[in-house]
């Protein structure tokens, strides 16, 4: 089954064309260091993303009248992002960081020590899932530990790995990016405070924004027709449990090895577990991630017999060409063929 296609016009990223040169993340953020009172090289004021979908929106709503950082490196776990002295100064000085909350602690940290008065704080501008809640709301009564359950209204039973094991990143899910709604909302809000810094362009980030919504929200029609047309309960299995946005919007039923924090290994009860509920549910692939080891997912497709299959979680951009229209349109053709 194919989806449908939709021309976008997209922006190049700054941050894709160094990668491309062989320059990463830090080397981005040396060429926009150097200017203070929050301008990068160019004079423009810098916002700081700390993931590709938060920089993806400050380069569409901003366009040239920001400088931005995206200080996440092409294929590397967004999660466990690493800051040197420079960068931490740099977030500082920057006019604009784009935080979420409890998705990396270096972040977190640098904001504590210098204060928020020039951060967009993400769960306080859109909303956020509660992953307790997300549990409850799925849980059925059936006490089957160590199967995750998100989206949809389906059975099972959801232990969270990363508050059980030490690795607690905060009651809410941070991968907000895989409902393009939420992207939309996200983009005015960021249009919004933008404007508030830099009073005579607020009349072209506003308009950035209304374009931009309207692009994703063509975007998330022609997602919900394409998931829509298959039928069932339609399960996925992940490396990790990042998808739960995914599965709200679009009501699918998403089982992730690990809960929210990639670096979590899952024990071998859950592995067994999955075995079963992998067959029960007649699961046909299981979906790894380029920026997690694809070793446990492969081992499990191997133990069940089933095919393996990478996925975009979208905290970093894999390419040039990978845009985020593009990663969402080609994950669900992923997932539907799983489906068909």
């Amino acid at each position: 089954m194919s989806t449908p296609r939709a021309s976008l016009p997209l922006r190049p990223s700054r941050r894709g064309v160094l990668s491309l040169l062989g320059l990463g993340a830090g080397a981005a953020t040396l060429a926009a260091c150097g200017a203070g009172d929050g301008e990068g090289g160019s004079g423009a004021p810098t916002v700081i993303a700390s993931c590709y979908p938060t920089a993806f929106l400050a380069e569409r709503v901003g366009g040239e009248h920001l400088s931005v950082v995206n200080l996440a490196t092409p294929g590397a776990d967004a999660h466990g992002l690493e800051l040197s002295v420079r960068q931490v100064a740099q977030l500082r000085k920057a006019a604009l960081v784009v935080q979420i909350p409890g998705y990396q602690a270096a972040i977190d940290d640098a904001i504590a020590s210098h204060g928020d008065e020039n951060v967009l704080d993400v769960s306080q501008a859109i909303e956020l899932l509660s992953r307790s809640q997300e549990q409850e709301e799925h849980d059925h009564g059936e006490q089957e530990p160590e199967v995750s359950d998100a989206g949809g209204d389906h059975e099972g039973h959801d232990l969270d790995q990363d508050d059980h094991d030490g690795h607690d990143h905060g009651p809410t899910d941070p991968h907000f990016w895989h409902d393009p709604v939420r992207m939309a909302d996200l983009g005015d809000a960021l249009a919004e405070r933008l404007g508030e810094l830099i009073p005579e362009q607020a009349e072209a980030f506003t308009a950035n924004a209304a374009t931009l919504r309207g692009e994703l929200e063509e975007l998330d029609q022609e997602l919900t027709d394409a998931y829509g047309a298959v039928g069932g309960e339609r399960p996925f299995v992940t490396s990790h449990a990042a998808y739960a946005y995914l599965a709200d919007r679009y009501d699918l039923h998403q089982i992730g090895i690990s809960g929210v924090d990639p670096e979590v290994e899952p024990s071998p009860q859950r592995l067994l577990e999955l075995e079963r509920v992998i067959q029960d549910e007649g699961v046909t692939t299981i979906f790894f991630e380029t920026t997690a080891s694809p070793k446990v997912a492969q081992t499990l497709a191997d133990n069940v017999g089933v095919d393996s299959e990478e996925l975009d979680n979208l905290e970093t951009q894999l390419s040039e060409d990978a845009h985020y229209p593009r990663v969402m349109r080609e994950n669900a053709d992923k997932l539907i063929a799983s489906w068909t």
